[in-house]
C-alpha cells in the first residue's frame, strides 16, 4: 500500500472526510465519529506530514444520499480537481457517498488530478483498474444498502401502522395517550368546537359556509402542535376555508387510524409488503360515524364547479338559476349547464360530451315558476309542523353557541385566577417580579372584561335572544311559505338549499307536439312527479297573420330555406322586424304543427 504513495502524493494535503448520516448518530455513535477523525494518525503514519493533513467535518448530520448540501463534500471534490489533494481517506465508501453518481464523479476526478483514496482496508489509485474495479463496486454495494436500509426501516414502520401503533399527525380533537393509542383531547372546549363544526356543515352543506358562521358566531376553533401532545397548550384563531375543508376530509374524525393516507390504494392489501394507505376503521372513538365521513366527502366532491363536460350539482350560490345544478337533460341524460344571458334571462343548455354539440336549450321562464309552485304547494301540507321545527332548531343552535361562549368564559376566568395567584406568591418587597406579575394579571382582567363584552353583544342578537314578537313572526311567517319564499330577506341561495333539501334533480325535455316542456321531479324520497310547463313567446312580437298561412301554404312542397327565400322576397318580416331564415321558418312551422311532405323533407336532406 505504501508504495502506491508517492513523492507527489505527500507534497499535496491529505483530506480526512467525517460524516455522519443524522444529528442524533452525532449525539448517540460517538464511537464511529471518533474512528473517522482517527484517521488523522493514519495519515501521518502514512507520511503526510501533521500541518497537511485537513479534517473536513462541516457534514455533520447530512445525509450522503445526495452531495446536495453538503458543503463539506463538494470542497472536498473542487480542491481535488484543482490538484491540491493527494490522498482522500475515509473510514468507508459510504462516509464519502451513498449515491453512485456523487462517487463515481469523485473518482473521475480523482484519477484525473492523481489522488488516491484511502480507507480503512487499503489505498486504492482510481489510475489502476483492479482498485478502479473494486472502488466501483463498494460504491455500488454502498448505494445498494441505502436502499436496504430504508427498506427495512419502512417495512417496520408500516408493520407497526398496522396495528395502529405508529405515531401519525394527529388534527385537532385527539391526542396520543401513552399505552392507549389516539384518544379524544381532554379539553372538554375543544372537543364541544370539534362537534360543533360537524353539526354546523351537517346543516349548512358547505366548507365556507361553515367558516363564514364560524367568523359571525366570533366563535374561535382550536388548533394543537399535530403530533397530539396533550402538554402543549392549544392555540385558538379564526376557522379557514381550507382549514374546514381538511378537517371535513380527514377519516381520523370518523374513528380510523390512517396512514399515508395521501398515498394511492395499496395493490394487495393483503400483501405486507405492498405500499398505499392503511386504514383502520373503529381503531379510536369518533366524533362522527364512517357513513356521516362518506357523506361529508361526497358532499364536497358534489360542491365543486367544474367547468366543461358533466357538472355535478355544486353547493347552492347566489346566482338567479333556481335549479342550479340539480337539472338534467331528458335526451341524454347528462347534467344541464347553467348559462346567463345578456339580456338577464336564464337559459339550461346541454351539450355533447365529444363533438360538443347542442343537444337542447330550456328557458329557465318556462319551467322554473312551475317548480317554485309545486314545492310550495308540498310544503303547504305541513306548515305547522315547521314552524314548530324551525324554533326547535333555533333554540338548540342557541344553546350549542351559549355553551361555547360560556366555556370560552370559564377558561378566560381560569388565566385571570391563575395570574392572580402568581402575584400574590411573590415577596412583595421583590417589586420587579411583582410589576411583571401585575401587569400579566391586568391583561387577564381586561381579556376577561372584553370577551364578556363580546358575550352581551352576541347574547342579545337572534338566536339566542329571540322576543315573544319575534317567535310569532316566525310561526306566522311558517304558515305563509310564499310570501317567506318572496321576502326580500330571503336570499337565492337560501331558496336552493331549501329546494334541495325536498328534490333530488329535475329533468327537462323539449317537445314539438304538443309544444311544450317535460318536467319531471324527482323528490328525495323516491317519488317521481311529472308535470308540463308552457314554452312561452320570449316578447310580446308575433310573426305576421300573412306570413303565418303563407308558410302553411308552401311547407308542403317546399323546403324550410326555400320558404324564408320567397317569404323576404315578398316583403314579409319576422314579428322582431328582421328577414326571415330557415331556422326562425322551422319554429314556426314546428310551433304550429306543421310537417312537411316526405318530397320536402327528401330534398332538404339533400341540400345538407
Amino acid at each position: 500500500m505504501v508504495g502506491k504513495i508517492g513523492a507527489q502524493h505527500l507534497d499535496r494535503k491529505a483530506c480526512v472526510y467525517v460524516r455522519q448520516s443524522s444529528l442524533a448518530q452525532v449525539a448517540h455513535h460517538r464511537e464511529s465519529t471518533a474512528r473517522q477523525y482517527n484517521l488523522k494518525e493514519r495519515a501521518l503514519v502514512l507520511g503526510w506530514d501533521a500541518d497537511r493533513v485537513e479534517v473536513i467535518d462541516e457534514d455533520q448530520g447530512q445525509s450522503g444520499a445526495s452531495a446536495a448540501g453538503r458543503g463539506g463534500f463538494q470542497r472536498l471534490v473542487s480542491e481535488v480537481a484543482l490538484g491540491q489533494v493527494g490522498a482522500v481517506l475515509g473510514l468507508e465508501v459510504s462516509r464519502l457517498a451513498r449515491s453512485c453518481a456523487d462517487w463515481y464523479r469523485l473518482l473521475e476526478v480523482a484519477a484525473l488530478a492523481g489522488t488516491l483514496i484511502v480507507d480503512e482496508e487499503g489505498v486504492y489509485d482510481p489510475n489502476h483498474y483492479n482498485d478502479r474495479l473494486l472502488l466501483g463496486l463498494k460504491g455500488t454495494l454502498s448505494e445498494a444498502e441505502l436502499h436496504f436500509l430504508k427498506q427495512r426501516m419502512i417495512g417496520g414502520r408500516r408493520n407497526k401502522a398496522r396495528r395502529g401503533e405508529f405515531r401519525i399527525r394527529l388534527p385537532v380533537g385527539y391526542v396520543w395517550e401513552q399505552g392507549a393509542g389516539i384518544r379524544m383531547d381532554p379539553d372538554e372546549r375543544i372537543r364541544d368546537a370539534v362537534q360543533l363544526f360537524f353539526r354546523c356543515f351537517e346543516r349548512l352543506g358547505t366548507a365556507a359556509a361553515v367558516a363564514r358562521q364560524f367568523e359571525r358566531m366570533r366563535q374561535p376553533f382550536p388548533g394543537r402542535d399535530g403530533w397530539g401532545n396533550p402538554e402543549v397548550a392549544a392555540h385558538w384563531g379564526p376557522l379557514s376555508w381550507s382549514r374546514a375543508g381538511l378537517i371535513l376530509k380527514n377519516p381520523i374524525y370518523a374513528g380510523t387510524y390512517a396512514y399515508a393516507r395521501n398515498a394511492p390504494a395499496p395493490m394487495d392489501p393483503e400483501d405486507p409488503g405492498a405500499g398505499g394507505w392503511i386504514l383502520i376503521p373503529g381503531s379510536h372513538p369518533g366524533y362522527i360515524t364512517l357513513e356521516q365521513y362518506e357523506r361529508n366527502v361526497a358532499r364536497l366532491v358534489a360542491n365543486r364547479n367544474l367547468y366543461g363536460g358533466m357538472r355535478r350539482k355544486g353547493s347552492a350560490r347566489e346566482g338567479k338559476s333556481l335549479l342550479q345544478g340539480i337539472v338534467v337533460c331528458g335526451q341524454c341524460g347528462r347534467p344541464m349547464n347553467v348559462v346567463y344571458r345578456s339580456d338577464g334571462s336564464t337559459t339550461y343548455e346541454c351539450h355533447g360530451p365529444v363533438t360538443r354539440r347542442l343537444c337542447q336549450v330550456v328557458h329557465g321562464r318556462h319551467v322554473e315558476p312551475l317548480v317554485e309552485e309545486v314545492v310550495l304547494e308540498a310544503l303547504s301540507r305541513e306548515q305547522l309542523e315547521l314552524a314548530v321545527g324551525a324554533l326547535e332548531k333555533l333554540a338548540a343552535r342557541a344553546r350549542e353557541i351559549d355553551r361555547q361562549w360560556q366555556k370560552r368564559l370559564e377558561g378566560a376566568r381560569y388565566e385571570v385566577q391563575r395570574a392572580a395567584r402568581r402575584y400574590h406568591q411573590v415577596e412583595p418587597e421583590n417589586r420587579l417580579v411583582a410589576r411583571t406579575l401585575e401587569t400579566e394579571w391586568n391583561a387577564r382582567l381586561a381579556e376577561l372584561a372584553q370577551l364578556e363584552q363580546q358575550y352581551a353583544t352576541v347574547k342579545s342578537q337572534p338566536p339566542l335572544a329571540l322576543s315573544e314578537q319575534q317567535q310569532r313572526e316566525i310561526l306566522s311567517l311558517a304558515q305563509d311559505l310564499p310570501r317567506l319564499w318572496r321576502a326580500g330577506t330571503t336570499s337565492q341561495s337560501q331558496r336552493k338549499q331549501l329546494l334541495r333539501l325536498l328534490i333530488e334533480d329535475v329533468t327537462l325535455r323539449n317537445t314539438d307536439i304538443p309544444w311544450g316542456t317535460e318536467v319531471a321531479i324527482r323528490w328525495r324520497t323516491g317519488v317521481v312527479s311529472r308535470q308540463r310547463a308552457d314554452r312561452l313567446v320570449p316578447h310580446p312580437q308575433t310573426t305576421p297573420p300573412e306570413a303565418v298561412r303563407r308558410i302553411t301554404e308552401l311547407h308542403g312542397e317546399r323546403t324550410d330555406r326555400e320558404i324564408a327565400r320567397i317569404l323576404n322576397s315578398e316583403g314579409y318580416r319576422t314579428g322582431y322586424g328582421k328577414a326571415f331564415t330557415e331556422g326562425s321558418v322551422s319554429g314556426i312551422r314546428r310551433h304550429r304543427g306543421l310537417t312537411r311532405s316526405p318530397a320536402a323533407s327528401k330534398l332538404d336532406d339533400s341540400l345538407h
